[in-house]
């Protein structure tokens, strides 16, 4: 992959592939990741031995943000595709009724426009007043399927704050076969977007805004599922009461060119009225609803991955170099989900520190056998 994309063109040593290990070392440190810190870890003996690097290798924080800045986000991003190519490969995610669900969501990270040296996103400012200390954003959308992020973007423009163009460029960009479902929320709610899906036979479940009193604007065509006021369908958190095959219209009441499927339904908790729209006709009005339920999977996802891998703070502060973290941090948080499934583990948390306890136990066994029990041996590891 590095000659493909020629991440070391000129490159005499923070080589593409040390820069990645050096990344997935210090992502499961378990510390807040600086340049500097990553500095530090790399004189370890367990890294230079992880990353077969020289004993005598170093380097310094300021060219290690240089090589960073610059670096080729391509290698990463295939290193991303690939790793996620392996993951669906060998592990097969829930299904519902033999459909794959696929989530999408969004989730942003702020940086003061002073520090962040890349176009940001301001949210919730008037652009007219803002100044050099406004928070400036950066958007990441993934899409994910319970136990493989399958497709990551990078959003920095203005107009990508809107969940319209995130969600549906993601959407569109993620290749989908006729056994997936994509699953988003009201964030995207463009009509003329729901039509393209369709044209594109992307299947797809979502949730409306409510919109005015009587719900959503729309026409009736037909009903899908004859529900009697005294048999409404039930879950264990909803009561359906109606199923039918509409067309939608926009804020300017144009019409949309294909129907849908509007699945009104009110929650036994809340009481509140709930309008789900699905391009699906085949699964039972039920099955749609638990098709947006699984949803939440990808909250507990992003969560885990912004919090646990500290990418709420921006290591490097350029387009390039977040990029770069972005891709091999949802690659280290993938095999930590990945071993936590497998073992069956209750927290992310847990998982991340049982994972790093058996790598560094798997490392330290690899180096008493290299070095044959002997300590002295440590500074000529990679020639033993």
């Amino acid at each position: 992959m590095a000659q493909e994309h020629q991440v070391d063109y000129q490159v005499k040593k923070l080589y593409g592939e040390r820069i990645f290990k050096l990344l997935i070392y210090g992502l499961l440190s378990g510390k807040e990741l600086s340049l500097r810190i990553l500095e530090t870890l790399i004189d370890r003996p367990y890294f230079k031995h992880f990353a077969t690097v020289p004993q005598d290798f170093e380097t310094d924080h300021s060219s290690l943000a240089e090589r960073l800045g610059h670096i080729k986000v391509s290698y990463f991003k295939a290193i991303f595709d690939w790793v996620s190519q392996q993951m669906s490969q060998h592990y097969t995610p829930e299904q519902i009724a033999s459909y794959k669900v696929v989530r999408f969501d969004s989730t942003l990270v702020a940086l003061s426009s002073k520090l962040l040296k890349t176009q940001g996103i301001r949210n919730g400012v008037n652009r007219s007043k803002s100044n050099d200390s406004d928070k400036l954003e950066i958007k990441f959308t993934v899409g994910f399927d319970g136990l493989n992020v399958n497709n990551a973007l990078f959003f920095n423009q203005q107009e990508d704050l809107s969940e319209d163009n995130a969600l549906g460029e993601i959407i569109r960009n993620t290749s989908l076969s006729s056994k997936d479902i994509a699953v988003f929320d009201r964030g995207l709610a463009k009509r003329k977007t729901y039509d393209e899906f369709s044209e594109h036979h992307i299947q797809f479940v979502t949730r409306l805004k409510n919109g005015t009193k009587n719900g959503p604007k729309h026409l009736k065509v037909n009903c899908v599922t004859k529900i009697e006021p005294s048999e409404f369908i039930c879950t264990d958190t909803l009561q359906i009461h109606q199923d039918d095959e509409v067309y939608l219209y926009d804020a300017a009441s144009q019409k949309t060119k294909q129907t849908f499927r509007m699945i009104v339904a009110d929650s036994l908790r809340t009481g509140q009225k709930m309008y789900f729209l699905t391009n699906m006709f085949g699964l039972s009005a039920a099955e749609v609803t638990e098709v947006y339920k699984q949803r939440w999977k990808i909250k507990v996802f992003s969560s885990s991955w912004k919090q646990e891998m500290n990418f709420k703070h921006f290591l490097s502060r350029n387009e390039n170099g977040i990029q770069a973290v972005l891709y091999t941090t949802l690659i280290t948080a993938m095999l930590i989900y990945i071993y936590r499934q497998v073992n069956r583990i209750e927290g992310y948390k847990m998982a991340k520190l049982l994972f790093i306890n058996d790598l560094e136990a798997d490392f330290l066994e690899t180096i008493i056998e290299l070095c044959q029990g002997n300590p002295r041996l440590l500074a000529t590891l990679n020639s033993c």
